[in-house]
């Protein structure tokens, strides 16, 4: 019997999900911002997952953003929040042993101070 115990880091996928993924990267590649039909058929499966999470998450649909992957999105999450709360100080605090895609964007000029709080 086999037993794995790196699930953090990337995780057998549900055999439906697998399904989906095969099949819109074999038959409905298409770029879904493009206006031709096979990105109109993949515009459908954007909108149903953001439908979808948004349900589950108790969200408008305008408040889910796909990003290409983690560090995008850590990048999003930090500056983007950072700069949109400004007023309430200019600031982030970070641990000692974040990732470099948390512990890089928390450098970046726009944002004035960066504490590192140690982690025991």
């Amino acid at each position: 019997m086999e037993v794995y115990f790196d699930n953090s880091a990337t995780t057998r996928c549900y055999d439906s999900v697998k399904d989906i993924v095969v099949k819109t990267m074999t038959e409905d590649f298409g770029n879904p911002s493009a206006m031709h039909l096979k990105g109109v058929d993949a515009e459908k499966y954007v909108k149903e997952a953001t439908k979808t999470i948004a349900g589950i998450l108790k969200v408008q649909e305008k408040e889910i953003l796909f990003t290409s992957g983690g560090t995008e999105s850590d990048n999003l999450a930090l500056i983007g929040g950072a700069m949109a709360n400004k007023r309430n100080g200019n600031h982030i605090i970070i641990t000692s042993v974040e990732h470099a895609a948390v512990s890089q964007p928390a450098w970046r000029p726009m944002i004035s101070t960066t504490v590192i709080m140690p982690v025991s």
